[in-house]
């Protein structure tokens, strides 16, 4: 074999590198958020809302985690303000939620309405948005 052919071979298998790194990045759409539900938070009576309440302002992240273990409920969401939890998505609002948790998908709780004024039952309004 040829030194001009061998060095050939040799260099081959970087070419398809070359083209990838010659390549403008391809912008990808930024993600949506779509909303599927707004509610005032259900059992704030029963967890740390005083605590937070006061640290609390609108647009504020929450988590929400399902709990299918919940004797109560198959379908319980809990909210949780950073470290404190303030309750539940409220039973009528909680299974679509639930269940798209449950499969993975990507949901956003934030803060719609903190007041810490309000009676302890409305003192929390959120918002859940599917990630898209």
């Amino acid at each position: 074999m040829s030194s001009t052919r061998r060095l050939f071979l040799q260099w081959l298998p970087s070419l398809p590198l070359l083209g990838f790194l010659t390549r403008p990045a391809i912008a990808l759409p930024a993600p949506r958020k779509l909303l599927l539900n707004q509610f005032r938070v259900a059992g704030l009576a029963y967890y740390e809302v005083e605590t937070a309440i006061h640290a609390m302002q609108a647009g504020d992240p929450l988590r929400l985690v399902a709990e299918p273990t919940n004797p109560h409920d198959e379908f319980a969401v809990e909210i949780w303000h950073g470290a404190h939890k303030l309750g539940y998505v409220p039973r009528s609002d909680n299974r679509h939620i639930s269940r798209l948790l449950r499969q993975g998908a990507t949901l956003a709780g934030e803060v719609w309405e903190a007041d810490p004024d309000a009676t302890v039952w409305e003192m929390v309004r959120a918002r859940v948005y599917l990630i898209a």
